[in-house]
């Protein structure tokens, strides 16, 4: 009896001692709670901050939608010399006051195909320049525009531009009678190799636009997708146009409109190196001081109707 109690008290003794360790092995463990987590995926995402998106090409596809040189100011006094190309203005560096923006109306033919609304007909477009009129409207240069934005000259209240792309022989057949007929004149960007070709306009009737106050201006030499060729090959295109108009008019050129409404910083970068001082394109609004190589412009085609050409020339941000 006295075996199996003394057999007894040792197991006891063995399970007490047993449970002890545990006990104190439970308690030297770290506190899970205070160990800090790894973040899942998901988690890190979230905490991460906005990645800034950056700026597209501006293409249009021949603006079917319907559908971005060197300051005349004396150099060291330019407010645009020290600007990276895509950086917006600030309106202390333009002028005291941003101005107000501008409709730059383009057009491309002048004349008859039923489907196709580049070529407005002779009748509507002057319809346009009968509405114009009858507004209030004056017509003013690119270098008035230019003077306007950034060298402190004034237009009048009711100011707009016109513009024609690519050089069209309809232009002086038919836009350029109609537009002197309302006392406008407007600037046609002419691809410079289509010049005298079928369909386009000759040498004689560039200087007769140009002697009677139109601006006669570069859409390139052969009008390509500037964003498909090399550096080299756009800079062939600026230069080879300017100089061939220049050469044929004895006035700088000075206005760029970038052909398809094709353009990014670089192609802006380029017309700046080869003296442009002004880029148009296709984007649609009118036109203001925040940027002189994005200059936007108000599309004008076939069977738009009074009413919307009207809303166009109205309202900035139709």
């Amino acid at each position: 009896m006295n075996h199996v109690k003394s057999k007894f008290i040792r197991l006891f003794f063995v399970f007490t001692v047993l449970t002890t360790l545990v006990l104190l092995g439970c308690s030297a463990r770290p506190n899970e709670a205070s160990v800090p987590q790894k973040p899942g995926i998901n988690e890190e995402i979230q905490n991460q901050e906005p990645r800034e998106e950056q700026e597209p090409i501006a293409k249009n596809n021949k603006d079917m939608n319907p559908p971005e040189g060197n300051n005349p100011l004396e150099s060291g006094n330019d407010p645009l010399e020290s600007l990276e190309p895509t950086q917006p203005l600030s309106p202390a560096q333009l002028s005291p006051t941003l101005k107000p923006s501008v409709p730059i109306l383009y057009y491309h033919s002048i004349d008859y195909e039923g489907g196709n609304e580049l070529r407005v007909p002779p009748e509507e477009f002057e319809a346009h320049m009968e509405y114009l009129s009858q507004n209030g409207y004056e017509s003013v240069t690119l270098d008035d525009l230019y003077q306007y934005f950034y060298a402190g000259k004034d237009l009048p209240e009711k100011a707009f531009v016109l513009t024609f792309d690519d050089g069209y022989e309809d232009n002086y057949i038919h836009a350029f009678p109609i537009a002197e007929k309302y006392g406008y004149s407007g600037t046609v960007f002419v691809v410079t190799e289509w010049i005298g070709g079928k369909g386009y306009l000759n040498r004689q009737q560039l200087l007769e636009m140009n002697q009677d106050g139109w601006q006669i201006e570069s859409h390139t030499v052969t009008h390509p997708y500037l964003d498909n060729i090399s550096t080299e090959q756009i800079k062939e295109e600026l230069l080879t146009s300017k100089e061939v108009l220049e050469e044929l008019l004895g006035k700088p050129k000075v206005a760029f409109a970038y052909p398809y409404g094709v353009y990014d910083s670089s192609i802006i970068e380029l017309c700046r190196e080869t003296g442009y001082k002004m880029g148009l394109t296709t984007d649609r609004g009118w036109a203001g001081p925040e940027d002189p190589f994005r200059m936007k412009r108000v599309y004008c085609y076939a069977q738009m109707g009074l009413d919307e050409f009207r809303r166009r020339v109205e309202n900035a941000n139709y």
